[in-house]
């Protein structure tokens, strides 16, 4: 509950600052949890990083990046209760 509680905490961290006209962009998974990270933060065992909120100006849509096609990252679903 409390780490859903912190990514809710930077969502609206993040609305509140596009709404003022800033550009955001949060940075999670392997970036905010390699040892090295952990370490420069002084962080204990037992706490976690949710991410990285990056808060700045903003001009315009990033460019297009290549991306995997959709259809290939998953099958339908076939199971008991398939629709």
């Amino acid at each position: 509950e409390m780490f859903l509680s912190g990514g809710m905490a930077a969502m609206n961290l993040m609305i509140a600052a596009n709404a003022l006209g800033y550009g955001t962009n949060m940075i999670s998974n392997w970036y905010s949890d390699v040892p090295e990270g952990r370490a420069i933060l002084g962080l204990s065992p037992q706490e976690r990083v949710i991410g990285f909120v990056h808060i700045g100006s903003y001009q315009g849509p990033a460019p297009e990046r290549p991306r995997p096609d959709p259809a290939k990252l998953y099958d339908d679903y076939t199971g008991p209760w398939a629709g």
